[in-house]
């Protein structure tokens, strides 16, 4: 997740919001000091094995794409309406949704949009006569109307990065790419880079906003993983608003919470924009080799520090694949196709990018990531 307010000088990377939630904190220690002797060592040795394994996985930048049914011939013209919100992921999206309707010969109308206030712009794509509405992060009950009037007009709902499971033939939704399989998968990836990186000593603190649904989920499949593999390791939790990112405030709440507690190692943020300016802020306090700052679904910005030194890991969230994989099931369904594969694609591939190399090369082409030969694939499949 992914995004960047135009009116604040901060990068927000995740979905839509749909309102504030309180800024809070709390310690959430593993399952325990575990059992003494062999049992214990052995428990140990085995987390950091099964920790290895999965961060393994994901360093290999070369996975397929979440489709592979050709279509059953080139579609015809449609319309495709993609609600832009005013957040740094966004554009990504855009730029997707462009070059894949592009490819199709389709028409993009591309709708500004107030993420956690969709029901305007999905209005405005309605009356535009779109064939596809397509919205990322937003919940189905901020636009439930609109839902129900495009269904009359047989126009069809795509979503992703929301946590809801389609059911098309109620919601008149039928995606949700990037849902809480996703994160329930990278969530667990970034406990394991910390248990690794730290050899078994890392006392995280997570930075998250649970107003993001996807984000929760993300989180508490962090925890999860982080008791299962480091029992011994110790989780701390700051739960953000929304505003307090848009207003720059993070970086300033990441530092109290660390001068409160100086056994926090390492800092987990749950998207790419909540660290920004906390580098700055923890050299100003004195506390930058107190911690390692990393996260899940990096921007460009991640990607810098990096390359600077001052970050380490960051796992993608593939946020112009996402666009191509709504208009491509826009296709199936412009086809009369089933969308068989929704479910399986809807769980998007991740890359982890460690090494400052690997983190300019992605900046350097825009800072996002997907399967190398993404496009080429999509157009086989489209026969375009």
């Amino acid at each position: 997740m992914r995004k960047f307010s135009k009116l604040a000088a901060v990068l927000v990377c995740g979905a839509a919001v749909s309102g504030a939630y309180g800024t809070a904190s709390a310690t959430t220690p593993g399952t325990g000091a575990g059992s003494s002797g062999t049992t214990a060592g052995t428990a140990a040795m085995s987390g950091m094995d099964a920790a290895k394994a999965m961060v393994a996985k994901y360093t290999d930048p070369n996975q397929p794409i979440g489709v592979t049914t050709p279509l059953t011939r080139k579609p015809d013209k449609k319309k495709f309406a993609w609600l832009e919100c005013e957040l740094e992921s966004c554009p990504y999206e855009t730029v997707g949704v462009k070059a894949a309707t592009a490819a199709l010969g389709w028409d993009a109308i591309i709708i500004s949009s107030k993420s956690g206030e969709p029901a305007a712009a999905f209005q405005q794509a309605i009356d535009a006569g779109a064939d596809f509405i397509a919205s990322s992060g937003e919940a189905l009950a901020l636009y439930k109307d609109q839902a129900d009037a495009a269904k009359a007009k047989g126009i069809k709902i795509l979503s992703a990065y929301d946590t809801e499971v389609p059911h098309p033939d109620d919601t008149n939704v039928y995606t949700q790419f990037g849902d809480k399989q996703f994160v329930e998968k990278t969530g667990p990836l970034m406990a394991n880079w910390a248990i690794v990186d730290s050899n078994g000593k890392a006392n995280p603190l997570i930075v998250s906003i649970p107003d993001f649904p996807v984000l929760v989920a993300e989180t508490d499949a962090y925890k999860a993983e982080m008791a299962k593999n480091c029992p011994d390791c110790k989780i701390t939790e700051l739960n953000v608003k929304i505003a307090d990112l848009v207003g720059g405030q993070v970086p300033a709440l990441v530092a109290a919470k660390l001068q409160e507690d100086k056994s926090i190692n390492y800092v987990f943020n749950s998207f790419g924009s909540l660290p920004i300016g906390l580098t700055d802020a923890l050299k100003s306090a004195g506390l930058d080799k107190q911690v390692k700052v990393y996260g899940q679904d990096f921007s460009k910005a991640n990607l810098d520090e990096i390359v600077a030194g001052t970050n380490g890991a960051w796992s993608a969230d593939p946020k112009g694949y996402v666009g191509w994989l709504l208009v491509d099931a826009a296709a199936r369904l412009s086809l009369g196709m089933p969308l068989d594969e929704e479910r399986a694609a809807a769980n998007l591939p991740t890359f982890l990018v460690t090494d400052a190399d690997t983190a300019k090369k992605i900046s350097d082409a825009g800072g996002d990531w997907a399967p190398p030969t993404m496009e080429q694939d999509f157009k086989k499949l489209w026969g375009v």
